[in-house]
Order: C-alpha cells, then structure tokens, then sequence
C-alpha cells in the first residue's frame, strides 16, 4: 500500500510538471537560467575545492592519519573509531552533502561499520562555512548574524551527535588499505569525484526549483509563504529569497537557520544519491535533521 501510494505521489508531481511546461514555457526557462546562477556564483564557489581537497586526503591516505590522530578524542565523546574522525571533520569544513558521501564511501571500504554509518548520518549535516559566511551574510546584510547561524549550526550538530551517541564505544579500526600515493594521480581523481557530486545538486536544485515556482504560480502565494515552500524544497534558492521579506532580520535569520539545518528535500536527495549503493538508512538523516533543526532554533532563539 505505501508502495501504490508513492508511486501516485510520484505520476502526479510529473504530470504537474509537464502541464507547467506547456502552460507556463516561460517559467520553467526562468527558473532554470536562476538555479544555474545560484549554482555558479554561490554554491560551486564555495564548495568545490572543498570536495576536491577532502577527496586528495582519502586518495592520498591522509584522511587514515588524521583519523587515528583525533580518534582518541571523538571515541570519549561520540563513541566511534575508524574513519569517524575524518569525516566529522571534513563534513564541517566542506559541507554537506559531503558528510553523506564520506560516509557511504568509508563504509564501503569498512573503515566504519554500518550501525556508525547510520549513527553518522544523524549529524554530519554542517553548512559549507563559505557559504554561510558570503551568501547568507549577503542576503542578512549582516556579517555578525551569518556568524551567530554558522557557530549555532556546528554546535546544535555536535549536541545532537552526543545526545544520539551509541552507549558502547565502535571498535572498528582502519584496515590495510593501498593509497594513491601520486599527487597528480590522485587530483583528476577527487575533480572528477567533485565534479560528479556537484551536477547532482545542480540537477536536484533544479528540479524543485521548478516545483516551486510552478506552485507559487499556480497557487497566487504570497512573498513569505512563497519563501517557506522554496526553503523547504530547495534551501539555497529559499535563502536567496528571504532577503526581500519585510520582516526583522532576527526572524530572516531564524528563517535562513532552519533552511539549512533541516536542509530541504533539494538535499536529502542528494543525501539518499549519495548513500543508495551502500544500503544505509535514510531515516537516521531524517530524523536527525528533525531533532537538529529543533535544537538549532532552540539556540537561536535563546542566545
């Protein structure tokens, strides 16, 4: 029955879709030439080297050292071994989705167990700080505020990793694995890994960028309520849009935090492309994005 009902789900979001190519041709245009934009001048900016540079450290083994030089620290806090540290560390310095595509690849190379795999997903889900710190203090028009959300993101993650810790301490250590050991044998390597990651969020942006103006059109919405569907079906193409509400910018920023804690539907796809091939479970990013979001505003709001 949850199977029919998905598939319902799916025929008439599609025919909704082709009625809006042939009704509104122009819209559909438009939304494209927008998400291109949002994507070449915000997120590949700020994001690319990131996922090049994350993916030279596990081509090159450096990811393994750094892992067992913090596992001693994250294993008293978090309760995992392996590869954790690495991709703990490198989901806050990129961004996601990469903590989901870490994650599915050290599993795959059984530096981490499934259940850590799982446990990982609730809260590896840090914003790109480039992103934060550029786009979102542009559209705040406040550096300060673009701080507040960035420091309030890592430690509602980090909260929300130790809430959901496992009560025993994972046991699984790196295994002998052979590293590139070729610098320029590894980087066409983490480009093209990059590059591969980054079309993915260009088409899945895309796609519900088009869901989204396609029902604002359609349904007359207002400025604000046309921004909490945005943000919820695209978070980067929702932010772009809050700076044009005539609201306080506390309650912008309230709004640009739950954006990117909860992530939109535009990145739990990502998420689900990323960790398909390895059988992880989706619920444990779901949920986490639920508890995270709650825990984020809760900050938010008190300091």
């Amino acid at each position: 029955m949850k199977r029919k009902y998905q598939e319902l789900l799916a025929v008439l979001i599609i025919l909704f879709i082709y009625l809006g190519i042939f009704i509104k041709p122009s819209l559909i245009i438009e939304s494209g030439i927008t998400s291109i934009n949002i994507f070449k001048t915000k997120l590949f900016p700020s994001i690319f080297p990131f996922f090049v540079l994350a993916s030279l450290l596990l081509e090159l083994g450096i990811a393994t050292k750094i892992s067992n030089k913090l596992n001693p620290i994250l294993k008293k806090i978090f309760h995992v071994e392996g590869n954790s540290a690495f991709i703990i560390l490198v989901s806050m310095i990129s961004g996601f989705p990469s903590g989901s595509k870490y994650i599915s690849l050290s599993y795959k190379e059984k530096s981490i167990d499934k259940s850590t795999a799982n446990y990982l997903l609730t809260f590896t889900h840090f914003a790109n700080p480039l992103f934060i710190l550029g786009t979102c203090g542009i559209v705040l028009n406040s550096i300060s505020l673009a701080y507040k959300i960035l420091i309030i993101g890592i430690i509602s993650n980090l909260i929300l990793g130790f809430i959901l810790r496992p009560k025993e301490i994972s046991t699984k250590k790196n295994i002998s694995k052979k590293y590139t050991t070729s610098f320029l044998e590894a980087l066409p390597n983490a480009i093209n890994e990059a590059i591969k990651l980054l079309l993915f969020m260009l088409g899945s942006i895309t796609f519900f960028m088009f869901l989204s103006k396609l029902i604002s059109s359609f349904l007359s919405l207002n400025p604000f309520t046309e921004v909490i569907l945005t943000g919820i079906l695209d978070m980067t193409s929702g932010i772009s849009l809050v700076g044009n509400l005539n609201t306080s910018q506390f309650f912008k920023g309230l709004l640009v935090l739950s954006f990117i804690t909860f992530g939109s539907f535009s990145v739990h796809l990502q998420v689900l492309n990323n960790i398909k091939e390895e059988d992880l479970d989706y619920k444990y990013f779901f949920i986490g994005r639920i508890i995270g979001t709650a825990i984020a505003t809760l900050l938010y709001i008190s300091f």
